[in-house]
């Protein structure tokens, strides 16, 4: 079928809607219940079955779908309707939440990650929508919560087996085709001393925060080992402190301290490995000196995820970008860590990451995304509908 994409897709109306999304904050403290109930009367409008399905206490997921005249291959757009806080708002130059356009660049938070690309989804819906009389297979838009911090609402969504032959991830994917990335661990590491009087303090002294320093030269060495470790989809495994606390008062023997630790993983990696390894290097300096007690508590584990090249959706969003951009996308990995591990692995889901946009320009001040960058993923969406809804 010959339909003029390009000029069917029009800027005014991404950016719109990109805009009313980006004015409803919707970081993990509030918003995400606004930004579904929103989205609800726009999916509504084109004509989609929609229904928000709660996730936790007034922060659900919304699921919208359309099922085509005659069976055939189901697509499923995967977008998160949460975004990271927006810190210090004295930092920014504009107001986080005005969602302005200047210079060709809509600003705010969430532009990058992920509103824009939602607005992107949903116009390339609409195109079909409008366009096509009969097609074949469903259309499945799903708008998850909590993807910056657990990933919770994709979890949902395959734990009540919404389904689909293949999924796109709109993260922004720096002109790419994302087909795995990198997993998470954050885990929280103690140890433990003996609450003394400072004046007492000693070599022999049982002083926490000394003994988490032994902990911590053996992390920096195990990083050092990580960069000889190398996927050539996602780089390199890295291991990093991010916080630490401990101790009571500077003239008291610390009796306890605490750090946090991200470990990003590699697809062929698992997590019960990297625990019992990590276990093993601290054990072998305990039978050095048994003052150095510790425990290791998880917070979190968002596997690492790798689909085959050869995978339709993979090969679909490359000849949908190639006919589109009129250049052959390169197929990579991202370093970051997205749904796309909890659609692939834990619903057997094929899909890969492509949006609009740069994942340095997500999570910062000023966040912004180029408005020619939304335009251009819509269409490669809509292509890549037009080709899986009307070949199968």
């Amino acid at each position: 079928m010959n339909l003029d994409i390009k000029s069917k897709i029009k800027e005014e109306e991404i950016t719109n809607l990109a805009q009313e999304l980006i004015k409803i904050p919707s970081d993990e403290t509030a918003g995400e219940k606004e930004v579904c109930e929103y989205l609800k009367n726009v999916l509504k409008s084109l004509g989609m079955k929609v229904w928000l399905q709660e996730v936790l206490p007034n922060r659900p997921n919304i699921i919208a779908e359309v099922v085509g005249d005659k069976v055939g291959k189901s697509l499923m757009f995967n977008g998160h309707i949460d975004t990271v806080p927006i810190g210090n708002i004295e930092k920014w130059s504009v107001d986080p939440y005005s969602a302005i356009i200047k210079n060709g660049k809509l600003f705010g938070r969430g532009a990058t990650d992920m509103k824009g690309s939602i607005a992107s989804m949903i116009i390339a819906i609409k195109f079909i929508m409008n366009n096509l009389e009969t097609f074949n297979g469903k259309i499945i838009f799903t708008g998850v919560m909590a993807e910056e911090t657990t990933g919770l609402g994709t979890q949902k969504i395959v734990e009540e087996n919404i389904k689909a032959d293949m999924a796109i991830v709109g993260e922004p994917s720096d002109e790419k085709i994302y087909r795995a990335h990198k997993g998470t661990m954050w885990f929280n590491l103690f140890t433990y001393g003996k609450l003394e009087h400072s004046s007492e303090s000693n070599s022999e002294s049982n002083n926490a925060i000394m003994n988490m320093m032994k902990l911590i030269t053996e992390i920096n060495e195990i990083g050092k080992e990580l960069e000889t470790i190398e996927n050539n989809l996602v780089g390199h495994p890295s291991i990093n402190i991010g916080l630490i606390e401990g101790g009571t008062k500077q003239n008291m023997i610390a009796d306890s301290c605490k750090i946090s630790i991200d470990r990003r993983t590699l697809p062929e990696e698992k997590p019960d490995d990297i625990l019992d390894k990590l276990r093993m290097r601290f054990n072998e300096l305990r039978s050095v000196d048994d003052r150095l007690r510790f425990n290791l508590e998880i917070d979190t584990i968002r596997e690492a995820v790798e689909v085959a090249e050869s995978e339709q959706i993979v090969q679909e969003v490359k000849n949908a970008v190639n006919k589109i951009v009129n250049k052959v996308p390169t197929i990579s990995g991202m370093k970051a860590t997205t749904d796309m591990s909890i659609l692939v692995n834990q619903g057997n889901i094929p899909a890969v990451i492509y949006g609009p946009g740069f994942i340095k320009q997500a999570h910062t001040i000023d966040e912004f995304v180029e408005v020619k960058r939304l335009v251009e993923s819509s269409q490669v969406y809509a292509k890549l509908l037009l080709n899986i809804l009307m070949n199968n």
